[in-house]
């Protein structure tokens, strides 16, 4: 385990935590608190805050919801609604050590590939799905940032052309069919047309929780909800795959661990139908995050550990 090397903060659409990271990528104190939003001041100022608590003088790696450019800016977070924040020059200002700020899913895939799921592996995919869906690539076992640091938006992938209305403005996109907050839509869009007996009626609020729990607890409609939700993560990694090929997909964010046993299967079920070439290939194995919540802010700490440290 040994000491703190750096703070990781995860600064989620809803929830905000920060960790400090041993080497070995156990966290060891944690912190949460809620994400501001539409709010640049705010959401600079609880990151800071959060970093200062946890670990004076240690490197802070940050992991926001959004595009992050390769200066650390946060060029775009529709589920913050901020953008144009430079959250890396601020927070060094302020803080006086080494910062590093990237997108939330790279961080993320970057703790499972360093302490996780993805330990050993060298060319992998992972999605994200919370309120949004985020996603990350590695290559030959390094991170994948894009010319401008902002490959990995796997979750703004076209599923549907003209199809239902994503944050980010567009239609179609994988994460309004597959993130938490498309799952709880789906359930008012369906119970709005239909007299289906169903728990969810009585659900308050009705989101992806709701949606899951019933499911988990029987509901025939939750459960139905869930799998068209899977089927259209497996047509958004169809492409992904056939695109770049991995190893391993890994699945994680704080939608995934309770509707796994209805998405993925669904998923993978749909990737093996049309994935180019089935026959003649090996499917990659489609995994659960194992650091569960903590992988963003893990991967971030160690990210600056290793990058903002040296």
């Amino acid at each position: 385990m040994g000491d703190a090397v750096a703070v990781g903060v995860d600064v989620g659409a809803t929830k905000l935590l920060a960790v400090t990271v041993a080497s070995d990528g156990t966290a060891l104190e944690r912190q949460r608190r809620t994400s501001p939003r539409r709010d640049p001041a705010a959401l600079v100022a609880a990151v800071r805050d959060a970093a200062r608590e946890l670990g004076t003088g240690l490197p802070v790696g940050v992991g926001a919801a959004g595009i992050v450019s390769r200066d650390g800016v946060l060029r775009y977070g529709p589920n913050l609604e901020v953008s144009d924040l430079p959250l890396r020059s601020r927070l060094s200002d302020d803080l006086a050590v080494p910062v590093v700020v990237a997108n939330d899913a790279t961080v993320a895939l970057y703790g499972e590939l360093r302490a996780g799921a993805a330990r050993g592996a060298r060319d992998v995919v992972m999605l994200t799905l919370g309120t949004g869906v985020g996603g990350a690539i590695v290559v030959e076992g390094r991170l994948v940032y894009g010319a401008g640091g902002m490959a990995g938006e796997l979750g703004h992938i076209i599923v549907a052309d003209g199809g239902r209305r994503c944050p980010c403005g567009n239609r179609g996109c994988l994460e309004a069919y597959a993130s938490g907050t498309a799952i709880g839509a789906r359930a008012a869009e369906l119970l709005a047309g239909s007299d289906e007996p169903t728990s969810l009626r009585d659900a308050d609020p009705l989101d992806g929780r709701a949606v899951t729990l019933a499911a988990l607890g029987g509901d025939r409609l939750g459960q139905r909800i869930l799998r068209e939700a899977g089927y259209w993560l497996g047509v958004g990694l169809t492409g992904i795959v056939n695109a770049l090929d991995p190893e391993l997909v890994v699945v994680g964010g704080g939608a995934a661990p309770t509707a796994a046993p209805y998405l993925l299967p669904a998923a993978a079920e749909v990737v093996s139908e049309r994935l180019l070439g089935r026959e003649h290939r090996t499917l990659p194995p489609m995994v659960l995050a194992t650091l569960a919540d903590d992988a963003g802010a893990i991967g971030a700490g160690l990210l600056a550990a290793e990058e903002g440290g040296a």
